[in-house]
């Protein structure tokens, strides 16, 4: 394990881009979700809404359908039937143990997937593969620490050390949520994020940086595609965006609180700020 790179900003403009005239919703990316559950529904809705107010081309959403009717009265420009995608975002408020009917809708789409995002429910599907796309986990302390068991058994020492086994056990980039958030390659390579601001510890914010992910991962389908080792500098520029929209989210509150709300309302101009 290497020692953490320190993030700036203008990472970003590799990773965010206008339309240009001949670009159309296909040509901006196509990001499926199998997200959400009837106990959990506002999981899917908050990642949807992030993916889209991040700039990608189309959203389809394979979860439950109680969940779908709520996606598609907030959404109603989400597809709720199946079709090709460039990314997906799994496993953001899918309950665990984990239900049959889950396990299936989360493996039927990263079977369709180039490159996936799993958060929460679906890291538990992960390790019991035996095969799935090149992936970004998107876990919190608790969720890694648990991951780390049931994945590289034994005990580790502190998160970075979780972190870098995981990554490397299973071939995935892990984004460590916390106070201080770090990507970790599968080759050990570590970047850490700026504090963005202490207002960002409220509920629903990790349901967007999903979103976040599989938006910037389907509109770069070409170049994660091209070049696969590019993957994790996608997740830094995911989670550097999510902390750039949360700051600005808390600028326009007067340093104040925010909600997950607030978040992605700020990712337009977080967005269009960094426009390569």
């Amino acid at each position: 394990m290497s020692s953490p790179v320190r993030v700036e900003p203008d990472f970003l403009t590799d990773w965010v881009r206008a339309p240009g005239a001949r670009d159309h919703k296909y040509s901006r990316g196509v990001v499926g979700f199998a997200t959400g559950s009837a106990t959990y529904p506002g999981a899917a809705l908050i990642g949807i809404e992030a993916a889209l107010r991040t700039g990608v081309g189309m959203v389809r959403y394979f979860g439950p359908a109680e969940v779908a009717s709520m996606v598609v009265m907030s959404h109603p420009e989400v597809v709720v039937a199946p079709g090709a995608v460039d990314a997906c975002v799994v496993g953001s408020g899918v309950s665990t143990p984990l239900e049959t009917p889950d396990r299936d809708r989360m493996s039927e789409l990263l079977a369709l997937s180039p490159l996936a995002i799993v958060d929460a429910g679906g890291l538990d599907l992960l390790s019991s593969l035996v095969s799935f796309p090149p992936s970004i986990l998107t876990p919190h302390t608790k969720e890694l620490e648990k991951l780390y068991t049931q994945v590289c058994g034994g005990v580790a020492r502190d998160d970075a050390a979780r972190s870098a086994e995981v990554a490397a056990t299973l071939g995935v980039t892990v984004v460590a949520k916390g106070s201080l958030t770090t990507i970790t390659s599968p080759r050990g390579a570590v970047w850490e994020l700026p504090v963005a601001t202490p207002w960002l510890a409220t509920a629903g914010t990790g349901d967007a940086l999903a979103g976040i992910l599989g938006a910037l991962a389907a509109a770069n389908r070409d170049t994660v595609s091209a070049t696969p080792e590019a993957v994790p500098e996608l997740a830094v520029a995911g989670a550097l965006l999510h902390n750039l929209a949360a700051q600005k989210a808390s600028q326009r509150n007067g340093g104040g609180p925010i909600t997950v709300g607030d978040l992605c309302t700020a990712l337009p101009g977080a967005v269009g700020r960094y426009l390569g």
